[in-house]
């Protein structure tokens, strides 16, 4: 055995140490870690507890704030179809135009079928003697106004006036002719006795006033349209 320290010292100091990856990192990082605990404080004076919170107040509920009013200017206000003062007359016209021509026709009727009495033609005579001086004067008074003012003939109310004629006119003609063919019908059956030419006479009355009236007003009304 060999006495020499020196040798031993260099022999511990060349052996190699076990070395373990897992267990050095382990004691490393808890090394490394500081134990830190939060410092006490330490108050020689007493502590009031802190004051209560104030009560919520809950507001009364309210009543809903109304809509305010709308506008005056659009507030829908109701629509009034009223005449103008010329259509006032146009409907006058037109009142006497259909009672002079229920006149005219009674009377062409009367005369026609061999009546002649006074006791069958005072009421169409009476209806004549009123609305032809009327309608007359309105017509010409109308017309008169619309020379003078072009834009007259546009008038809505007076085309309301004329379209009603035309219609009734139209409804008169259209169902005229129909009795007329129901009649030539019921002669040709036998169930008609009557005499065919006073029905062919009636039914030319009709068309004439009524279907001169219609002839008027529709060539007036494309005219200015």
């Amino acid at each position: 055995m060999d006495n020499n320290p020196k040798s031993d010292y260099h022999e511990y100091e060349h052996q190699p140490a076990a070395f373990t990856p897992s267990e050095n990192l382990t004691d490393m990082a808890t090394a490394e870690r500081p134990h830190h605990r939060p410092p006490e404080h330490h108050s020689f004076y007493p502590q009031t507890p802190p004051p209560p919170p104030p009560p919520t107040r809950v507001a009364p509920p309210q009543d809903p704030i109304p809509n305010p009013p709308a506008p005056q200017s659009m507030v829908p206000q109701p629509v009034v179809k009223v005449l103008s003062p010329r259509g006032v007359e146009y409907v006058f016209m037109t009142i006497a135009l259909v009672t002079g021509a229920i006149g005219l026709a009674s009377a062409l009727l009367a005369v026609v079928n061999g009546n002649y009495s006074f006791s069958v033609l005072y009421f169409p005579l009476a209806l004549l003697l009123v609305s032809v001086p009327v309608f007359s004067w309105l017509f010409l008074r109308l017309k008169q106004a619309e020379l003078l003012d072009p834009a007259a003939r546009l008038d809505a109310s007076k085309r309301r006036s004329t379209q009603f004629i035309q219609i009734s006119s139209f409804v008169v003609c259209f169902f005229t002719l129909i009795g007329f063919l129901a009649t030539i019908f019921a002669k040709l059956s036998g169930s008609y006795s009557g005499s065919i030419m006073k029905v062919i006479l009636d039914v030319l009355v009709i068309l004439v006033v009524a279907g001169g009236v219609l002839f008027y007003y529709w060539r007036d009304e494309h005219r200015l349209s």
